[in-house]
């Protein structure tokens, strides 16, 4: 049998991806990763790219800094129904149905970009890098989720056809980019310990 689509497969189990990753620990872990990331400008502009339900942008906003402007962005509709009900009531926020590479965030817009499990879909993850520092001032941070190698993101990536990138080839990726102060986040426990790490950049 030939597999779904992505983007079916994500329209297919939006209803309850916000349960299942919470079930697998996957919002502990970006609390993990917020709670690493220095204070950015005092009401940042914050974009989460590819956000699927919106939770790395929860575990922002458990930081209790607040912003100017919270965008999210995703290609999938369904997705962003199921962000519009977990953020809908946080102000100053603004949802985006579109791919990377669109043009509804302007370049040099943001102080802080967030983004999990994006990269590994790309054909080319530094086009994605790429785009991500475009929209970042210069002295924004990023913060990335990402897979790594592991049995487990096998299967992963068979289901969901994710890459695997060890840190170093992100180190790599991120310097290539124009990122600096580069800083890796392991995180603690459960499956995300074993299949994804998180990163703090700098765009400089």
């Amino acid at each position: 049998m030939a597999k779904a689509p992505l983007s079916s497969l994500y329209a297919q189990f939006s209803h309850r991806w916000h349960s299942d990753i919470t079930r697998l620990g996957y919002p502990a872990a970006y609390d993990e990763l917020m709670t690493s990331l220095p204070a950015t400008a005092s009401a940042p502009t914050v974009l989460d790219a590819g956000c699927g339900t919106g939770a790395l942008a929860q575990a922002w906003l458990k930081t209790n800094q607040p912003h100017s402007a919270l965008h999210l962005l995703d290609s999938s509709d369904e997705m962003l129904t199921q962000a519009r009900s977990n953020l809908a009531s946080v102000p100053n926020t603004t949802f985006h149905q579109d791919t990377l590479g669109c043009t509804s965030i302007p370049k040099n817009h943001c102080d802080l970009l967030l983004s999990a499990h994006v990269i590994e879909h790309l054909d080319t993850p530094q086009d994605g890098l790429s785009w991500f520092a475009s929209r970042l001032r210069k002295g924004g941070q990023i913060a990335l989720s990402i897979s790594k190698p592991h049995w487990c993101t096998a299967l992963v990536r068979w289901r969901w056809g994710h890459k695997a990138f060890t840190p170093l080839q992100v180190h790599t990726l991120l310097t290539a980019t124009g990122f600096a102060n580069i800083q890796t986040v392991p995180f603690s426990k459960g499956p995300p310990s074993r299949t994804s790490c998180g990163y703090i950049a700098t765009r400089v």
